[in-house]
């Protein structure tokens, strides 16, 4: 079907579960992939699994809540494809934990998830401006989002955060 033949697209947390699966439909449509995670080994597995098939993948190391991480990505990025059109701010983690939960537990928690996002949005609108052409920025959250459960406060708060 090729519907986003052409493009480029970035996807966060893309070496394994729902960041895989965009990743893959996403090659399998056309278009270029940017693959992202901290787990380096099953993301360049991913990378090559793709471009074996055919399609075109690169993987690149990116920590989400840094923002030095971010700018070295998307630079990454256009560098080997010269623009970015679609992101997939997808990557994130559900510990456990309730209102005792640890403080630094929780920080963790909203750094990947929260402001992973705004600081996809914030340098991913950058690049696409930069880039010339319309892009689309996905934000994938939760419906833990719309219903606190009391053992995932952290990520409840985080994605609804995300939803809002």
């Amino acid at each position: 079907m090729n519907r986003v033949a052409g493009k480029v697209a970035l996807v966060t947390g893309a070496a394994s579960g729902l960041g895989r699966a965009i990743a893959l439909l996403l090659a399998e449509e056309g278009a270029a992939v940017a693959i992202t995670d901290i787990s380096d080994d099953e993301g360049q597995v991913l990378a090559d699994e793709i471009t074996g098939s055919g399609g075109q993948a690169v993987y690149i190391t990116l920590d989400v809540g840094r923002e030095d991480s971010w700018r070295s990505a998307l630079r990454e990025t256009v560098t080997n494809f010269g623009k970015l059109n679609i992101l997939v701010n997808n990557a994130g983690i559900a510990p456990p934990g309730d209102a005792t939960m640890d403080f630094e537990l929780w920080r963790k928690t909203l750094s990947i998830n929260l402001d992973g996002v705004f600081l996809g949005c914030k340098y991913g609108i950058e690049t696409m401006s930069r880039c010339g052409e319309k892009g689309s920025i996905i934000n994938v959250s939760s419906v833990m989002a719309m219903v606190g459960q009391a053992t995932t406060v952290a990520y409840s708060a985080s994605k609804g955060g995300v939803r809002s």
